[in-house]
């Protein structure tokens, strides 16, 4: 390998004609020249990728320019100077999926600037000319996790470790090959919508329509007639056909009832009546059935139906060890938008990630990477550009110990923890006050009198997603 950089970038002649795969990146991190070799492997012209800008995120398909530039992209380590090699994923023009190990050479002129970068693509047995990336291991980490899942179960969507990640997978494998309904159990946030299309996409429906009906949005009328149609005398105003029901439409879609806990008991029932082989039904729920059959939210025929298989999601706080691959998975969805790119996270900013409840779960991990990959300035995320309100974590580790809090009224004590129960069940219940009172497990007349008494907001839940007309 050239240990001297080039001068105003030219191909050098051995580069060209060399059997390994080769490619210069610019300053800009753009393909300005790829040799022969690397053609072959990639079975795409060099002419097709000169001038795109190799973006800090795993490679989702084949044919994708961007992607397969993406395949490129340098470890911090070689960005700031410093040989270094890694595992990377290319799609081949034909579809096929290639890991392979990729190195670089870094080049800079007098002043230290980068002047570009060398990349050399070698079979991933091959010795290592140059050390192993350390900053880059929870992107290699994350090809790997997706290799393993399309693999073994054609899924690369789904992101985790472990025993009990495993277990699910082989469940949603279950799930996608079977056309029994589908409960999928989870505090908000957790991802139940995502796995069940999940479910949709990887069986023989994945085809056809997913449609999706969220209950706690939805009025009943609407909800009841999209599920069970409505003839003349039954359709609303300025509405002069019938509307067959989703239900028996039997063209394979997957029907998502979304919190069919909140899905009024005399749909329920209309629900177990009408269920159709054509037609895959799937549900969701933020708490266990069985807990919903005890207190009625659920009818029993119902409860029957849909818990044949049933799969459950834990929250976040509950998935430590997946944390790092989730975070770096949210942070290349960032860098596939274009803009800066940020390869990963320094330790202590993971360490911040890792001492964080996550009350708000995916939804909320994701805002928090996003925020920190707009305030980072490195080629990595640090601690400093994540939040401060979460990391009030660590802080209470390196400060002094605070001084006793002085003695409060008891009345008064209690009246803030019932305020913050009341405002934690609001928003799990994103605004229902009857279901929040049910959390509570206290009275809905109860509940309003105390919100009022408490000066605690009271307005009504926003309506999310609809189901299409």
């Amino acid at each position: 390998m050239p240990t001297q950089r080039p001068p105003a970038f030219e191909p050098n002649p051995l580069w060209q004609r060399a059997r390994e795969p080769l490619f210069w990146l610019d300053a800009d991190l753009k393909l300005a020249w790829a040799n022969p070799a690397w053609e072959e492997l990639t079975g795409f012209p060099a002419s097709a990728v000169v001038g795109l800008t190799c973006q800090a995120h795993a490679p989702m398909q084949a044919g994708d320019m961007a992607d397969l530039a993406a395949s490129f992209h340098p470890p911090p380590e070689a960005l700031a100077g410093q040989p270094s090699g890694t595992s990377t994923l290319i799609y081949r023009a034909d579809g096929e999926r290639l890991w392979r190990r990729v190195e670089f050479w870094p080049f800079g002129d007098e002043h230290g600037a980068r002047i570009g970068l060398l990349g050399a693509v070698r079979a991933n047995q091959a010795a290592a000319s140059v050390p192993d990336s350390e900053a880059g291991r929870l992107h290699a980490d994350l090809l790997e996790l997706r290799r393993r899942l399309q693999e073994r179960h054609g899924l690369d969507a789904l992101i985790g470790s472990g025993p009990e990640h495993r277990r699910l997978v082989e469940q949603i494998r279950l799930a996608a090959t079977s056309s029994v309904p589908v409960l999928i159990v989870g505090e908000p946030g957790t991802g139940k919508r995502q796995m069940a299309r999940t479910i949709h996409q990887s069986g023989s429906h994945g085809q056809r329509p997913f449609i999706v009906f969220d209950c706690q949005a939805l009025p009943a009328e609407i909800l009841e007639r999209e599920l069970f149609g409505a003839g003349e005398a039954d359709a609303p105003a300025g509405v002069g056909t019938s509307r067959r029901a989703r239900l028996s439409l039997g063209d394979g879609s997957t029907l998502l009832i979304d919190d069919v806990l909140s899905l009024p008991r005399d749909l329920q029932a209309r629900l177990v009546e009408a269920l159709d082989s054509r037609v895959r039904l799937m549900a969701t729920a933020v708490r266990e059935p069985e807990a919903a059959l005890r207190e009625e939210q659920l009818r029993p025929a119902l409860y029957y139906a849909m818990t044949t298989l049933v799969l459950r999601l834990s929250p976040l706080r509950e998935r430590r060890p997946e944390l790092p691959l989730l975070a770096q998975h949210f942070l290349e969805r960032v860098n596939q938008r274009g803009g800066p790119q940020h390869a990963g996270f320094e330790p202590e900013a993971l360490d911040v990630l890792n001492s964080y409840d996550w009350p708000g779960n995916l939804p909320e991990l994701a805002r928090v990477v996003e925020q920190g990959h707009s305030t980072a300035r490195g080629h990595l995320v640090a601690a400093a550009d994540l939040p401060g309100s979460i990391r009030g974590g660590l802080g209470s580790a390196y400060a002094p110990p605070a001084m006793p809090a002085p003695i409060r009224p008891l009345d008064a004590m209690l009246t803030d923890v019932e305020r913050r129960l009341i405002e934690t069940a609001l928003r799990q219940a994103r605004g229902n006050k009857s279901r929040a009172a049910e959390i509570l497990d206290i009275s809905r007349p109860r509940l309003y009198r105390r919100i009022k008494e408490l000066g605690l907001p009271d307005e009504e839940p926003a309506e999310e997603e609809a189901a299409p007309a």
